[in-house]
């Protein structure tokens, strides 16, 4: 049979190739290499015979299956931001190749069953557990009552008997609100993240307590509810530079949001930074596209994601472990969004 990667010794084999040569669909050979059970022995053994003919590169994980079964790293998410997702999906993937592991990443969105009956079906060696998912008691009773390992991400109380990765949001908000009074700031406008997300209210308590600090007063009406997605912060940005006394500068709570903004803003002939000041939270990879490009707190998702899975492929880690949470830094990174303010608008 025909090999498809003889056109160049060096190309990587992929999927595609070991279904060529096996002669099986490609959701074939992805159910035999993520080690589903539903799959005939011949037709696994066709598949992994031919992973090894063309070095297929998660030749590992082909390894493993001969064994009994890969082992598997199991993410779970529920974010309306798609740039959180590629992020977690990214640190995720990357930790996993390094260390041989599999991953599946799941989107719950239709509850534990669902996080149960994936549980059952793949048998993960460890699960990741992103906002808000990492604040479910349920959840976290099933995964311990299943004896498998589990770190969470950003919980709401990371002091807790269990492992977990942070970052200080209250401690970030504070700073970027800081470096809004920096420039002159005195009406700044807020949109929140998801209610259901913990860290949701650790920005805007950092917000909060900068305000206060400056001994600046918090107009309500300045403060809107968002939910980490593009179209709540258009929402919410409509609504603040619709006010008679608009804010001169706006906080967004993620980088989604506050790109969101920016295109509010583009609409009303609002010049940005000249006219308003956009600054967002987490660096996602929308920060650096878009124009101008945006002001916003350093979140190491992808690093986050990556030591949480280094966690669970660490020998030493044991379901249940009552370690000390983690916080790795984060910091700010002043781009073209954020400008000082206008006198007019200082009032």
């Amino acid at each position: 049979m025909e090999n498809s990667t003889s056109d160049g010794p060096h190309q990587r084999a992929t999927m595609i190739d070991v279904a060529k040569d096996a002669g099986v669909s490609f959701k074939t050979v992805s159910r035999v290499l993520n080690g589903e059970s539903n799959v005939r022995e011949e037709t696994r053994q066709l598949v992994m015979n031919a992973a090894e003919r063309l070095n297929y590169q998660l030749n590992v994980a082909a390894r493993s299956l001969r064994v009994g079964g890969p082992q598997i790293i199991a993410l779970l998410v529920q974010n309306p931001s798609r740039s959180y997702i590629e992020s977690v999906h990214l640190g995720a993937l990357q930790r996993c190749h390094k260390t041989g592991m599999h991953l599946i990443m799941e989107e719950c969105e239709n509850g534990l069953a669902e996080i149960e009956a994936m549980i059952n079906n793949t048998s993960p060696v460890g699960v990741v557990v992103t906002p808000p998912l990492c604040d479910d008691p349920e959840l976290i009773k099933m995964l311990d009552a299943k004896k498998i390992r589990c770190v969470l991400i950003a919980p709401r109380n990371p002091d807790a008997a269990q492992a977990s990765i942070n970052i200080n949001d209250e401690s970030a908000a504070q700073e970027m609100t800081e470096h809004l009074v920096s420039l002159g700031h005195k009406r700044i406008g807020f949109i929140k993240g998801h209610p259901d997300h913990s860290v949701s209210a650790k920005r805007y308590a950092g917000y909060s307590k900068a305000m206060q600090d400056a001994g600046l007063d918090i107009d309500p009406e300045l403060v809107e509810q968002g939910e980490f997605s593009w179209a709540s912060g258009l929402a919410g940005a409509e609504k603040l530079l619709d006010l008679p006394n608009p804010p001169s500068a706006v906080f967004a709570s993620n980088d989604d949001m506050a790109a969101a903004v920016i295109a509010a803003a583009y609409r009303r002939n609002i010049h940005v930074p000249n006219d308003l000041s956009v600054v967002g939270f987490d660096n996602t990879q929308v920060a650096a596209v878009i124009s101008p490009q945006l002001t916003t707190i350093n979140q190491p998702i992808a690093d986050l994601v990556s030591e949480a899975v280094g966690l669970l492929t660490d020998q030493t880690f044991q379901s249940g472990d009552r370690s000390k949470p983690i916080f790795l830094d984060h910091h700010l990174v002043k781009r073209e969004s954020a400008g000082p303010a206008k006198a007019k608008a200082s009032a």
